[in-house]
């Protein structure tokens, strides 16, 4: 089914002009109101508002590359609703990223199916993000233009979810010659436990992780032993601060590491995380990286959706 069909021109907002996240909530959910959906449902923009602003509440709904994508879940409502705005200044959004939002797409979806919403989330992000069709709908005079450039994108809402759906920006990456005193300060600094490592064409060649450096300095035949209390005073760190001033991350790099393309499924991807017990998933075309899928991301971009 097309996503168009969940569309009209008054729906689609050119150069909003609003300065908080509170205004431009007020101000699509009045869009939404005026839905046949939300009309059916008896929803109005207040109401809409009211729950837009509580999943907001719970987590920013900035996913990245200035896209934002609030949205609700309501009982009573029987179809999808959507709204789609192009901003004319950018807007501070607390994107996981940090990057400002000039595209927001807002939607309420029935509570009894919530993929829905991270279907709709899929399509906009991916129309938005291609580059013929992201242009020629910046370059729109009105909501009837923008709906003629998603007519001709043919984007359905009969889709899988994948990985390149799903995936975020890697927050930090290394280089393999990096200092390793720098690579760990960064990671302390941003509270993340396992990095990607680049070589200059952005290609993936392995992982740093905070589990690697804890055993960097522990003796191989540690694992083998049950309890470590007759030596409890020996100082697993010794060997790290000792050769730390000289390290790269390259002497720390790991190889065990779960890379996936783009158009890997749902099911895939879970399989990987809970079965395979990777703690995070590197979305790749080949070996150039394009984004990273843990289980935050997954918590965040499927069942809290």
């Amino acid at each position: 089914m097309r996503l168009v069909k969940y569309l009209s021109p008054d729906s689609v907002v050119l150069n909003l002009d609003v300065s908080s996240k509170a205004e431009l909530i007020r101000s699509l959910s009045s869009v939404l109101a005026e839905s046949r959906a939300a009309k059916e449902a008896g929803l109005n923009a207040e109401t809409i508002a009211t729950a837009i602003s509580a999943r907001e509440a719970e987590g920013t709904t900035g996913i990245g590359n200035g896209f934002a994508f609030p949205h609700a879940r309501f009982s009573n409502l029987n179809s999808i609703a959507i709204g789609i705005a192009t901003l004319k200044n950018p807007l501070e959004y607390e994107s996981f990223d940090h990057a400002p939002v000039n595209v927001v797409c807002m939607v309420i979806v029935p509570a009894q199916k919530p993929t829905l919403a991270l279907k709709v989330m899929s399509l906009v992000a991916r129309l938005f993000n291609d580059r013929k069709y992201g242009e020629k709908i910046r370059q729109a005079n009105s909501g009837a233009d923008v709906l003629q450039v998603m007519n001709e994108s043919e984007i359905d809402l009969d889709i899988s979810i994948t990985a390149g759906d799903i995936m975020r920006d890697p927050i930090l990456t290394f280089k393999n010659d990096m200092p390793l005193k720098e690579a760990t300060w960064q990671m302390a600094q941003s509270r993340i436990n396992f990095v990607p490592v680049l070589d200059d064409d952005g290609n993936i060649i392995g992982e740093i992780s905070c589990l690697k450096l804890f055993k960097y300095g522990v003796p191989d035949f540690f694992s083998q032993l049950k309890s470590v209390s007759f030596i409890c005073d020996y100082d697993p760190f010794e060997k790290y601060f000792y050769e730390e001033a000289h390290s790269r991350v390259g002497n720390v790099l790991e190889q065990d590491y779960c890379v996936m393309p783009p158009k890997a499924t749902l099911m895939e991807i879970v399989f990987q995380l809970a079965v395979k017990n990777y703690p995070k998933i590197y979305v790749a075309d080949g070996r150039r990286l394009l984004g990273i899928i843990d289980q935050s991301t997954l918590m965040e971009r499927i069942i809290n959706i």
